[in-house]
């Protein structure tokens, strides 16, 4: 319950620092909803150059395209929201010594990382993800299949995706105490995600395994959306379930190296 209080306290003070600059929010917030258009658009023009992309005998059209493209950002968006502040851990805190008050507050660290700041842009991503979703869905040639096991699976997807991601950004986040950096290798595993915004089965099979085992984005945007759009005949009850464990034990993990890492910890100096 104090650490529930404690959370939105912070959040609230985050969004009245954001918040008297409010111009500088909007054009935020439109920055990325213009950024994730431009790629959409892109997409566009890629496959529209051609009738279809077959996939394992399958055919994908724009719009089938545009669903997993859409779904992709709804995960992205959510970790966005909460847990910018490691980008910050990763690039510049550990070096500049802006971390220090967050590590002498009578809380965890992470909890108080984590609590630091609220990004009101991931709304722009989420409200176009939400915005080509429904779009795609309408179109005659997209067959969703809708019943309670897959809106649960793309619930869970959903948020449990969102956990994932956060996972490997803590880990990485946590080398930046031994390494005083760690950006750059962040950078490199978040931009994975970006494969999984078309059908995984383009890759050739040791990508597949890499997002699938190693770096399992796959698992909770293209597996999901395959049984939505009926390419596939994975249990949805199964796949959520599984979804679900892979982001408590990555979550656990974690926290571990956090915590470990952490203990290497030194605040700058001249």
């Amino acid at each position: 319950k104090r650490y529930i209080k404690l959370y939105f306290t912070s959040i609230k003070r985050s969004m009245m620092s954001r918040m008297v600059y409010k111009k500088n929010t909007f054009i935020a917030i439109s920055a990325f909803i213009f950024s994730n258009i431009c790629s959409i658009l892109s997409i566009y023009f890629i496959v529209n150059s051609i009738p279809s992309l077959n996939v394992n005998g399958q055919a994908w059209d724009i719009w089938q395209i545009g669903m997993i493209y859409g779904f992709a950002m709804l995960p992205v968006a959510l970790d966005h929201l909460f847990t910018d502040e490691l980008w910050l851990v990763s690039y510049r805190r550990v070096v500049d010594g802006s971390l220090d008050p967050l590590m002498l507050r009578p809380a965890p660290s992470l909890f108080m990382v984590l609590a630091e700041t609220f990004q009101p842009e991931g709304f722009g991503e989420l409200i176009v993800g939400i915005t080509m979703l429904v779009i795609c869905g309408l179109q005659p040639s997209v067959n969703l299949v809708i019943n309670f096991g897959t809106i649960l699976l793309m619930v869970v997807a959903t948020i449990f995706g969102a956990m994932i991601i956060t996972s490997f950004k803590i880990m990485i986040a946590s080398f930046a105490f031994i390494m005083k950096r760690s950006g750059a290798i962040l950078q490199i595993i978040y931009n994975f995600i970006s494969y999984t915004k078309y059908p995984i089965g383009i890759y050739h099979q040791a990508v597949r395994i890499l997002l699938t085992f190693i770096f399992p984005v796959a698992l909770f945007i293209s597996f999901p959306m395959e049984v939505f759009l009926g390419f596939a005949t994975y249990n949805p009850y199964i796949l959520s379930l599984i979804i679900v464990g892979v982001a408590i034990i990555l979550l656990t993990i974690s926290i571990l190296i956090w915590k470990l890492c952490e203990r290497k910890y030194e605040s700058t100096g001249n």
